[in-house]
């Protein structure tokens, strides 16, 4: 079935099109009739339809103005132009509009049947093509991640993917010069658990290495397994191990971001370039996650307030005298002036003006910890501060520190602190803080 608006301001002419159309093609719906330009624009876009057979001369705006309009609105309707006009300025403007047909009244009946079945005979023909491309790419999608999953499956279980890579890669027009294993490891999962939060992982990693890298994710009920791989090595990019690190730091952030409520850690793997050795690559993320987190559990949760306190007046005095660049001076100075909000790294990099990767950078190289890991540290002492020195409630405390609830503040300070709000309060007022 096809739709078909007529535009003519002769009722006569109107009339006559819609009795050949009817009269030879049960397929084709007349979806309206118009009298003027600015009618046949309005309904257009509000029918969609697949042909419309337009008059020139028509009040308001005339046809060649109307098909402009639609055309720049990038309407896919099928225009045909019925006029008494054959000037040739008309028709080199209906050629640069590049209109399916230009017919003169009186149409002969002929001409328009052909014309009709013609342009009937195009769209069910683009309309095929639309669908075979849609089936092609619902296989292709299907077949990626058939790949995807017996790529990771197979380095999980310390075998080589060689072969299912070769067809990912061939797949993607890619050549292999070498990748990574990345595990994420989401701490305090149990929060937030279920299918739909670990689908949606996937695709806020995939979003966050959008355009910078081929990323093969996969989630299991344990966490993300992320295989990255590398592009043949340029001056561009000199070290492979920062640029893999500043891409798992963008997926991690978008992370965070997205599930506050989890503490996300990372381990990454070497970069290697034989297939063959990407399950080493695993093991290797593994290691590095794990003696990372293990290193964590050890600390006694209540050392971290004093330790923290301790570091942010470090971090203080490096500012102060210059010790670290001017970057990380702006944004440190931003973060101590909007921690209160609802900040992310991008605000921090847009307001001092560099990429969010390289403030990333910046804060590891010269303070030691994370853009995250710095603002996590300012609003639990700010807290601390707030709960000894003050009568402002949790609610109160919670605003002034950035926490979207008391819930999550409580939640947060008590994991790090190894205390709760109001034991830091009843401590302070005994003199016994530690």
């Amino acid at each position: 079935m096809y739709r078909l608006i007529i535009a003519d301001d002769e009722k006569a002419a109107c009339k006559r099109l819609e009795l050949f159309t009817k009269q030879e093609f049960p397929e084709i719906e007349i979806a309206d009739i118009v009298n003027d330009g600015y009618e046949l624009v309005r309904r257009v876009e509000e029918l969609k339809p697949d042909i419309a057979i337009v008059d020139v001369n028509m009040p308001g705006m005339n046809g060649i103005e109307a098909i402009k309009l639609l055309h720049e609105r990038e309407v896919k309707t099928r225009f045909i132009i019925n006029t008494a006009y054959d000037e040739f300025d008309y028709v080199k403007q209906a050629l640069d509009l590049k209109v399916d047909a230009y017919l003169l009244k009186p149409e002969r009946k002929e001409n328009f049947l052909e014309t009709i079945r013609k342009i009937c005979e195009s769209i069910r023909k683009e309309q095929e093509e639309t669908d075979t491309k849609m089936q092609r790419e619902l296989l292709l999608l299907d077949m990626q991640e058939v790949l995807e999953s017996d790529i990771v499956y197979s380095i999980l279980m310390g075998e080589t993917p060689g072969k299912s890579m070769s067809m990912y890669c061939e797949l993607h027009d890619l050549t292999f010069c070498g990748a990574s294993v990345v595990t994420i490891l989401p701490l305090g999962f149990e929060e937030e658990s279920g299918r739909q939060v670990r689908a949606a992982w996937k695709e806020i990693v995939h979003r966050a290495l959008e355009g910078l890298c081929n990323g093969i994710v996969h989630v299991t009920e344990h966490g993300i397994s992320l295989v990255v791989l590398v592009r043949k090595h340029s001056e561009e990019q000199p070290n492979i191990r920062e640029w893999l690190q500043d891409l798992v730091y963008l997926a991690v952030e978008e992370l965070n971001q997205s599930y506050p409520r989890l503490h996300f850690r990372v381990g990454i793997g070497g970069v290697y370039e034989n297939p063959e050795e990407l399950p080493r690559s695993y093991q290797e993320s593994l290691e590095q996650l794990y003696n990372r987190t293990g290193s964590e559990q050890a600390e006694e949760p209540e050392g971290k307030l004093e330790k923290w306190q301790e570091q942010l007046k470090e971090i203080g005095y490096k500012c102060k005298r210059g010790q670290v660049s001017n970057y990380v001076q702006e944004a440190v100075r931003y973060i101590e002036q909007n921690y209160v909000k609802d900040i992310a790294l991008d605000n921090v990099s847009e307001a001092i003006g560099i990429s969010p990767s390289y403030v990333s950078r910046l804060f590891s190289q010269e303070l030691g910890i994370t853009f995250v890991e710095y603002l996590t540290e300012l609003r639990i002492v700010e807290a601390a501060k707030f709960a000894a020195s003050s009568k402002l409630s949790l609610k109160q405390i919670a605003e002034q520190t950035g926490y979207p609830n008391t819930a999550y503040l409580c939640r947060v300070f008590k994991r790090y602190t190894g205390k709760t709000i109001g034991q830091v309060r009843k401590e302070a007022q005994s003199g016994t803080v530690r």
